[in-house]
Order: structure tokens, then C-alpha cells, then sequence
């Protein structure tokens, strides 16, 4: 058995509980990839202790050893983002290119050094990585990249070159999770730098392993720089969680969480910003308050779930209908909040609540039933009734109770609002 191993083994074996105990607090699907990438690193790990310290490892170690390798590099490149292709063809497609390399490095890993055996593995690589791509609608330069690949594994195994064909074949799946990470991760993130570092290190190591082999001199430094780069790539995936849940607490912190939308306090700096610069531009500015008719009746017949939908609901109908100038904000139960800015004519303003009142309206379904809201209004216009933001709220939310305390006429619509011209 190799002891040496076993401090490395250790560290790596306490990020990875480190990892699964921040990922029980702070539930994410690409942590999920990533343990599970690391897990089999920690199998592939194990199997290295009990590697003779001199000549080639046993066979099933060997391939052991081997398959995790390509094992983990592929489960680090599956990416969780939304992609117009479905998550089975996705990993359909990941499976059906695996397989050819896992025979590869099996092959390899069985010491079996004639080219026939992997002809057969190198022929299906091609035919599938073609009609993949072609489904896929790859792009030319992919598909080709793809096909490249495996037309220079078939150049080394005819050569006799099996140890180059397996590791250059894993460098390749390395580069492509190091490529993969780069896209994903945001560009301001530390966690970022250290995982494409990890990855570069981790297909250079690979690149050069034939190489290395044959001066044994570099077998110790080249085995601490293999074992940097996996601590390396874990702690980048903890920095990435760590930076993503600050993230988040300053997103929620500022945001409704059952809508999205701005919350009051955010809705509050928003409404300052926009006063500063209508000073400056000598602008109007409409402020609204919108509250919802009836809906505590639906929260005490319904309940608060079909209530909670019917809010989303008119938030998301709101969110695509209104112009992306305009902000709106959840301030509390039904009230919602509209800071329109360049409100500089009446024209502007009725094409504005026409656009809510439509919007409104919009049928909501649920649990396959649907419903049709209606709601009161409050405006105020900057400068003309106020200059503030606070007043400017106040005669807002005055005018919208004034008139939602009001009886319904016959005829009336569900827009409520008082009139507001400007002077």
C-alpha cells in the first residue's frame, strides 16, 4: 500500500463533507453535480493507496482508476443551466459519447496493448459524436472539433501510442469542464479563478503524464501537483456556493420573495433615484398605487395558496406589459407600487393605466379554474402634487383608499383612479 497518499486523501475527504454540509443549508442543483464529480475523485483516490510504489497497478485498480477519471471529468461538464434542448436528450447524448471513451480506457486499463480490441470502440466514438451533433444541430466548428478528436486517438492507437490515446483523451474532457465553468460561473466571481484554474492544471497533468512516466526525477512533484489541483477545484466550488448565497441574501433582501418584484425598501431608493433625476431633467413623474378588489375574499374562501398565485399572477402579467422604464414594486399583501417616469402629458398617462387595467384583467388560472381580477388606483404626479417622495406616497395611497371606500356604479370599470391632469 501507498501511505503517502492518505494526508491528501483526508483534506479532500473533509472538503467534500465541508461541501455537503453547506449544501444542506443552501439547497443548489449544480452543487449536486459537483459532489457527486468529487465523490467519484475520492473513489478514484482510494484506489490509488493500494498502487505498488514500482511497475504498472493491477488491472482492476488500473481500470478503476481509469474510468473515474472520465467518470468525474464528464459529471463536472454536465451544466445545469436552462438549455433549449430537454434534460434527457442532454444526457442521452452525454451517456452515448461516454461510452466509446469508457471502452477506451478499460481497454487500456486491462493492459491489453494491440490496436484491433479498440478499433471497434474508436468506430462507434465517430459515428456517434457525428449523428449527436447533427441532431443537435452542433455548430461546424464543435461537430468537427469532436470528430478531430477522435480521428487523432485512432492516429495513436494504430502507432501503438495507447497511453497518449487515453490520457490526451482525458486532457480533452478536462479542457471541455474547464471551457464549461468559464461560461457558467460570473466572471466577478474568486470561486471562478479557482476552479479553472484546478481544471487547467488537471488536463495539464494529464497532457504530460506520458511524458512524465518515463522520468521518475519528476513522479513526486508531478504527484503534488496532481493533488493540489483537486483541493484547488474544491475549494473554488465552496468559494462559488459562499458567493452565491451572499448573493442571494442581498437579492432577497431587496426583493418580495413570493413576487420577485422590489420590496418597499428597494421600492424607496428606486423612487428617490427617479425624483433626483426628474429634478435634473425638469421631467414628471406618475406615482401608483394599485390594490387589488376582493381579495381577501379569495384568501378566506381559497386560501392563501390560490391567494399567493393570484399575486404572481398580476406581478408577471405587470412585469411584461409595462415598459421596461417603468419599476414596479410589491409593497405589502395586494398593494403593488408603479414609479413611471417621463410622464410629461396626459396622452402618456392614459396609454399607461390602459396598459395596467388591460393587464390586470388578464385571466389567472387556477387549479384549472380562472379568474379575472379587478383593482383601485392611486396617482400622484411629481412636481405637481408633491416634490417628495414620502408625500408623493401619502395623497397616492389617500386617493386610492378615497376611492376604493366609493360604491361600485353600474358600467363602472375595474380601473378606479382619480382624475389627474397635469398643470
Amino acid at each position: 500500500m501507498n501511505y503517502a497518499f492518505l494526508p491528501d486523501l483526508s483534506a479532500l475527504t473533509i472538503l467534500i463533507v465541508i461541501l455537503l454540509m453547506m449544501r444542506r443549508r443552501h439547497p443548489q442543483d449544480q452543487a449536486d453535480i459537483w459532489i457527486l464529480g468529487l465523490v467519484i475523485t475520492l473513489v478514484e483516490s482510494c484506489a490509488h493507496i493500494f498502487y505498488a510504489k514500482s511497475g504498472l497497478p493491477s488491472r482492476i485498480l488500473h481500470i478503476i482508476v481509469l474510468d473515474c477519471y472520465l467518470l468525474a471529468g464528464v459529471v463536472f461538464t454536465w451544466d445545469t443551466r436552462r438549455h433549449p434542448t430537454s434534460v434527457r436528450t442532454r444526457l442521452a447524448y452525454l451517456i452515448l459519447n461516454t461510452l466509446p471513451l469508457l471502452a477506451l480506457n478499460t481497454l487500456y486499463g486491462l493492459h491489453i496493448y494491440r490496436p484491433a480490441p479498440y478499433y471497434p470502440a474508436i468506430a462507434a466514438g465517430l459515428i456517434i459524436a457525428g449523428a449527436s451533433s447533427l441532431y443537435l444541430r452542433r455548430t461546424l466548428f464543435v461537430t468537427a472539433l469532436h470528430l478531430g478528436a477522435w480521428l487523432g486517438i485512432a492516429f495513436l492507437i494504430h502507432h501503438g501510442e495507447y497511453r497518449q490515446a487515453v490520457y490526451w483523451s482525458l486532457a480533452g474532457v478536462y479542457a471541455v469542464a474547464a471551457r464549461k465553468y468559464q461560461l457558467r460561473l460570473p466572471r466577478q466571481s474568486t470561486g471562478r479563478l479557482a476552479i479553472l484554474t484546478g481544471f487547467g492544471i488537471w488536463s495539464l497533468c494529464f497532457f504530460v503524464h506520458p511524458f512524465i512516466v518515463t522520468y521518475r526525477n519528476f513522479a513526486d512533484i508531478a504527484s503534488h501537483v496532481w493533488n493540489m489541483q483537486k483541493t484547488l477545484i474544491t475549494i473554488g466550488m465552496i468559494l462559488v456556493m459562499l458567493e452565491e448565497q451572499i448573493s442571494s441574501n442581498q437579492w432577497l433582501a431587496l426583493h418580495d420573495h413570493l413576487t420577485g418584484l422590489p420590496n418597499r425598501r428597494s421600492f424607496e431608493d428606486h423612487l428617490n433615484a427617479a425624483l433626483t433625476r426628474c429634478r435634473r431633467a425638469n421631467d414628471h413623474l406618475a406615482l401608483l398605487i394599485l390594490d387589488l378588489d376582493g381579495f381577501k375574499k379569495i384568501n378566506d374562501t381559497l386560501g392563501h395558496q390560490a391567494g399567493d398565485q393570484i399575486l404572481c399572477g398580476v406581478a408577471k402579467n405587470l412585469r411584461e406589459d409595462l415598459p421596461l422604464c417603468n419599476i414596479l414594486a410589491r409593497l405589502g399583501g395586494d398593494e403593488f407600487t408603479l414609479i413611471a417616469p417621463d410622464m410629461n402629458d396626459d396622452n402618456l398617462l392614459d396609454q399607461l393605466l390602459t396598459t395596467i387595467e388591460c393587464s390586470v384583467q388578464k385571466p389567472i388560472l387556477i387549479d384549472g379554474q380562472s379568474f379575472s381580477m379587478t383593482a383601485s388606483f392611486g396617482l400622484a404626479i411629481y412636481p405637481d402634487d408633491a416634490e417628495e417622495g414620502a408625500r408623493l406616497l401619502s395623497i397616492a395611497d389617500q386617493r386610492m383608499y378615497a376611492l376604493k371606500q366609493k360604491p361600485v356604479s353600474k358600467g363602472q370599470t375595474s380601473l378606479n383612479i382619480a382624475s389627474v391632469h397635469f398643470q
